[in-house]
């Protein structure tokens, strides 16, 4: 059974007992989308970025790139990725839909074993509940990883329950919270337990019939920080052929009535989408075939334009304009969405938080379990089996790294035959436990494979994981697949030996 061994405060072990057994499997469910709904679905976008924790660990990894978009997704500003909607249907008497979205995100950390590719998002909803549903390909090349390939699964669940809101002829969901399945947990190689909040999603759809027009939707709109904000830009219904093919310009800033198009150094920010941009940039970015963009302006309360003149939108309405680029006389693409910015209340009163953070948590070493089976094998062959996983915590406030290292003695059965502990090897797994608060994750570094044989297997201490001095405070999962190589000339029989792991 596990022990754990009291050393000093940095110090501790844990043991299994390790006999043969029988195995299990796993199966992978996917979900089949709901029935068609009376009208098609012509237009639409979708925002996700899976869990920004995830993308933080892979954006550290050796993938060249580490994470890579194609087949029309996109990368948005905040690290999320945008999908442009397919085909689907909307029932716009229940609000039922299903959306099918295009595009390709490629998670990729060689040094980690994992390739994993998302792709071709559905969005399902009914009533107050959904599904976000794609395509995972998990492509494992060691550490214990397996490979998962699903088509079209539900890899989270949505709580819908805040209902859409109209923009013009668009039907938005924002904001939806996301929980990954047990599929989704599987396909993303379980870096997250079933159950676990994943980003939010945002997604919209144009159906068929409905009238295109322009619609633009800004976050933040209300409430701003006056001194200096990003506000993110979306819109639908635009044509991206009017005016010449020249796009527009999406501005901040007040609206003169009689020529608000004409002179673009009255605003404190403009960017021009046009259909011809290929890479994005501080002053341009894309409109897409179908009518829709996304993107991000810095914008002031109190600036002084172009003109030498001083704007105070404190005072003055100050919008999110678009309109036809190059002084086009064209005002199909004009829109005008209302900022207003935050102001303290009459007589208000700052009051200092402070917080003290004490300097006198553990380095904690927490077990699964006590044994582990690996399979019956022939001699000659190879039985594996997985480690109980370990869970260190660093709440020491010194973030001075830790070492999670094992060595096992000779396996021994009642009749007297040994297998020698060098013929155990293993490769190990390590990721960081989210707990859901803002800050910088620390970083985990699952240790090198071991192989069965003499001076490679762990006869001698091996590292499971590490964390390095500067990132290794916050909860850390550590396990290992296990290989036990068995010599064509031992005697059959129950071997048992320990396992210790150590923590320091």
């Amino acid at each position: 059974m596990g022990r754990l061994n009291a050393g000093n405060a940095r110090r501790a072990s844990l043991r299994w007992a390790a006999v043969a057994v029988l195995g299990a499997t796993a199966s992978i469910v996917s979900v089949t989308p709901a029935a068609a709904a009376p009208a098609n679905v012509v237009t639409g976008t979708l925002d996700w970025g899976f869990k920004a924790s995830f993308r933080n660990y892979v954006s550290t990894g050796n993938g060249n790139p580490p994470i890579a978009v194609a087949d029309g997704a996109t990368r948005n500003t905040n690290g999320t990725f945008g999908f442009t909607a397919r085909d689907g249907s909307y029932d716009p008497a229940t609000g039922a839909a299903t959306v099918h979205y295009g595009g390709r995100v490629v998670f990729s950390h060689p040094e980690h074993f994992f390739t994993i590719t998302m792709a071709n998002p559905t969005v399902v909803v009914a009533g107050t509940t959904g599904s976000l549903l794609a395509d995972v390909d998990l492509v494992a090349s060691g550490g214990g990883l397996e490979s998962v390939s699903v088509d079209q699964a539900e890899i989270a669940t949505l709580d819908a329950s805040a209902g859409s809101q109209p923009v013009g002829p668009t039907v938005t969901w924002t904001n939806l919270t996301t929980t990954i399945t047990e599929t989704g947990a599987s396909a993303f190689g379980d870096f997250y337990g079933a159950g676990t909040v994943l980003d939010p999603v945002s997604f919209s759809l144009t159906p068929a019939g409905a009238p295109v027009t322009p619609a633009v939707t800004v976050t933040p709109s209300t409430g701003v920080d006056p001194e200096q904000a990003t506000l993110n830009v979306t819109g639908s219904g635009f044509n991206p052929d009017a005016a010449g093919g020249n796009g527009i310009y999406v501005a901040f800033g007040p609206k003169n009535d009689t020529d608000y198009w004409v002179n673009s150094r009255r605003y404190k920010s403009v960017k021009w989408v046009n259909k011809n941009v290929t890479t994005p940039s501080g002053s341009q970015d894309k409109l897409n075939g179908d009518g829709t963009f996304g993107t991000a302006l810095s914008v002031a309360a109190r600036y002084t334009d172009g003109n030498g003149n001083a704007v105070d939108c404190t005072t003055v309405q100050c919008y999110i304009l678009t309109f036809a680029a190059h002084a086009s006389a064209d005002r199909s693409q004009d829109t005008f969405t209302p900022v207003t910015f935050a102001t303290p209340p009459a007589g208000s009163t700052d009051q200092e938080i402070t917080a003290s953070v004490r300097q006198t948590g553990a380095l904690i070493l927490t077990p699964s379990g006590s044994t582990v089976a690996l399979g019956a094998v022939d001699p000659g062959a190879t039985a594996t089996g997985a480690l109980n996983k370990v869970t260190v915590t660093d709440q020491r406030g010194t973030n001075a790294g830790w070492s999670l290292v094992g060595q096992v003695e000779n396996f021994a059965s009642p009749t007297g035959g040994v297998i020698a502990a060098d013929n155990l090897g293993w490769a190990p797994t390590a990721s960081v436990v989210d707990d859901g608060l803002v800050g910088a994750p620390g970083v985990v570094t699952p240790g090198a494979v071991a192989s069965p044989g003499e001076g490679t297997g762990l006869a001698t201490a091996r590292s499971l994981c590490t964390s390095a001095a500067g990132a290794s405070a916050g909860k850390f999962e550590c396990g290992a697949q296990l290989n036990l190589g068995v010599p064509a000339s031992t005697t059959p029989g129950d071997y048992t030996a320990t396992l210790t792991v150590t923590l320091s």
